[in-house]
């Protein structure tokens, strides 16, 4: 799996998903720094790709926490409510049967 070669995106946590899904150098833990060291609404990102990534790699068990935990951040329970990303959140838990 990866994406195809593109520019860089000027957003440090967008840059780093980017990155890691097109396996050129960012790792897992990367990603989860990216989130830690920023915004509400970068952590919120960095978790909810984070589940994507896990998910795409039969990660299951990694993949609902990290999605559990964006559904939880204080951006998609606050500010970014009606974020559509945020609903996507939601949504995928809902579908999965991971129960919040």
């Amino acid at each position: 799996m990866s994406l195809p070669k593109g520019k860089k995106d000027r957003r440090k946590i967008m840059s780093t998903v980017y990155s890691l899904f097109r396996n050129d150098g960012a790792t897992e833990y990367d990603l989860r720094e990216a989130g830690h060291d920023s915004n509400i609404s970068d952590e919120f990102y960095s978790l909810f790709y984070l589940g994507l990534y896990c998910e795409i790699r039969g990660e299951t068990s990694k993949a609902e926490m990290y999605m559990k935990m964006a559904e939880r951040s204080k951006y998609a329970t606050g500010a970014g409510y009606g974020d559509y990303m945020s609903a996507c959140a939601r949504v995928h838990c809902k579908l999965r049967g991971w129960v919040v």
